[in-house]
C-alpha cells in the first residue's frame, strides 16, 4: 500500500479530518464515575541501601545511514529494559533479568549496577543453560513473588521510580544516598505495568492484571488503587499537565482519561479496529501519542477539547510486520520509535508526514525502551539476551531528508 500525501494543509490535520467522521460514528463509551470504590491501603515497604557495582564501558560506533553507539551491560543475559534519562543526563535502566538498577554517565562511560534488596540471593543472570541436559540454577523461587524490573521514570525531585512486575511493587531510589525502597503492592500480583508522575509528586501506575490503575504517596508510602473496568487490559499510562491522568487499554480498543478531582472515567475508542494501544506519551504540545502494534501503527489523540470534539490520528509505520514498542517525542517536534519485530529505530516526521527508519545493527535486537537526552541524542536498550546492551544515536547524524531502510514507500500519514 503506497499512501498518498494530501494536496494541502498539515499532514497530520489531513489525518484528523479523515478520522473524525469515524470518530463520530463511534459511540464513545459513557462517562463512568469509578472512585467510589476505590480503596486506599499503607502499603509494606523493603528498603536498603546498596553500594553500585562499577565498571567503565568501551563503547563502540557503529556508523551507517545514522552513527549508533552500543554500550554493552556488564551483567551477561541481564535483559536491559526501561531507560530514562535525568537532569544530569546520565542515562538510567532497569536489567529485567539482572533484578538490577543501572546508570550510565555517557560522559565518562561509567556503568553503575545495583542490585535490588529484595532479590538477594536469587541466581544471576548470567547462569548457563545447557540445552542438552537443560541445567537450571540450584537456587528456585516462585516467579510470582519477586524481581522483574519494567518501566522507568525519573521524577521532578531527581528519584527513581520503576514497577516491578514479579515482585508486585513500585520501587524509588534515591541516587544521593543509594537506598532504595520498595513498596509492595496491596493486590496481590497485580503486575504494575508503566507508571507516571503527576504535577503533585504522585506516582501513578497500571495494574495489569486487576483492571485497576494506582497511585502512590511518596510521602505516606499509602496507596490508592482505583478498578476502571472489568476485564481491562491497560498497557501505558500518562498524566498531562493539568493532572488528568490518562491509559491505554488493549480490550476495550480505547484511550481513556481519568480525573482525580470528580473520580469519573472517560474512554475514547479509537477508530481503528483492533489497534491494541500500548505505551503512551505526551508531546510537547499536548498531543497524546501511543503504539498500535496489531494495526502497525503510531497513533496520535488530540487531548485538548476532547470531550467537545475528539480527534484521533493513524499512521502506518514502515515495514510488513512492524510492531512499534515504543514511542519518544524530541524537542523537534519528531516522534522517534523502536519496532521489535522490524528491529528498527526511526523517527515520524509531522510537518512533513515522512518516515526515516534505520535498521539496528544487532541482528535481533528487541529494543524494550526508547528516550531522548537533553543533547537531542536518543536511547535504546536492546534486551535480547545474546545483545544485551544500551545504545544511541547521535542526533548530529541524523539525515534532514526522509530515509529508509526499508524496501518500501517511506511515506505519508495514512488511515483507515
Amino acid at each position: 500500500m503506497n499512501p498518498r500525501l494530501p494536496g494541502s494543509g498539515s499532514p497530520i490535520s489531513f489525518v484528523m479530518r479523515y478520522l473524525l467522521s469515524a470518530t463520530r460514528a463511534v459511540s464513545i463509551l459513557a462517562v463512568v464515575a469509578v472512585g467510589a470504590s476505590s480503596t486506599v491501603a499503607a502499603a509494606k515497604d523493603v528498603s536498603g541501601v546498596v553500594k553500585p557495582k562499577v565498571t567503565i564501558l568501551a563503547p563502540k560506533e557503529v556508523k551507517g545511514k545514522i552513527s549508533i553507539v552500543q554500550y554493552p551491560v556488564p551483567a551477561r543475559y541481564a535483559t536491559p529494559y526501561g531507560v530514562a534519562i535525568d537532569s544530569k543526563n546520565r542515562v538510567w535502566c532497569t536489567l529485567m533479568s539482572g533484578n538490577s538498577l543501572a546508570v550510565l554517565d555517557p560522559a565518562t562511560n561509567e556503568f553503575k549496577e545495583y542490585r535490588i534488596p529484595s532479590t538477594e540471593g536469587l541466581p544471576d543472570s548470567d547462569w548457563k543453560y545447557d540445552t542438552k541436559d537443560r541445567t537450571v540454577p540450584k537456587k528456585a523461587y516462585n516467579v510470582f513473588s519477586v524481581g522483574s524490573p519494567g518501566s522507568i521514570i525519573v521524577a521532578k525531585n531527581g528519584d527513581i521510580w520503576f514497577v516491578m512486575l514479579l515482585g508486585n511493587s513500585v520501587v524509588r531510589f534515591n541516587p544521593t544516598t543509594e537506598e532504595f525502597t520498595e513498596i509492595i503492592l496491596p493486590t496481590t500480583n497485580a503486575q504494575p505495568y508503566d507508571l507516571a508522575e503527576d504535577s503533585a509528586g504522585r506516582i501513578w501506575f497500571i495494574e495489569k492484571n486487576t483492571s485497576k490503575i494506582g497511585y502512590l504517596d511518596p510521602a505516606t508510602k499509602k496507596i490508592t488503587e482505583i478498578p476502571i473496568s472489568p476485564g481491562s487490559n491497560m498497557m501505558g499510562i500518562a498524566v498531562d499537565p493539568s493532572g488528568q491522568v490518562w491509559v491505554s487499554e488493549v480490550n476495550g480498543n480505547y484511550i481513556g482519561r481519568y480525573d482525580p478531582k470528580s473520580r469519573k472515567f472517560r474512554p475514547f475508542v479509537i477508530p481503528t479496529l483492533l489497534a491494541q494501544p500500548g505505551k503512551i506519551i505526551f508531546d510537547g504540545d499536548s498531543k497524546l501519542w501511543f503504539c498500535a502494534p496489531h494495526s502497525r501503527q503510531i497513533g496520535v489523540f488530540y487531548t485538548n477539547g476532547a470531550d467537545r470534539n475528539p480527534h484521533f490520528g493513524m499512521v502506518d509505520v514502515p515495514g510488513y510486520n512492524a510492531a512499534p514498542q515504543a514511542l519518544a517525542p524530541a524537542k523537534d517536534g519528531k516522534i522517534w520509535y523502536i519496532d521489535s519485530m522490524m528491529n528498527m529505530i526511526g523517527f515520524f516526521d509531522q510537518g512533513k508526514a515522512t518516515w526515516s527508519s534505520f535498521e539496528i545493527p544487532s541482528h535481533g535486537a528487541q529494543p524494550m525502551g526508547i528516550a531522548v537526552d537533553l543533547k537531542g541524542d536518543i536511547w535504546f536498550t536492546e534486551s535480547d539476551r545474546g545483545v544485551n546492551q544500551i545504545s544511541r544515536v547521535l542526533s548530529s547524524s541524523v539525515p534532514a531528508q526522509a530515509v529508509s531502510d526499508v524496501n518500501e514507500h517511506v511515506g505519508s500519514s495514512h488511515s483507515h
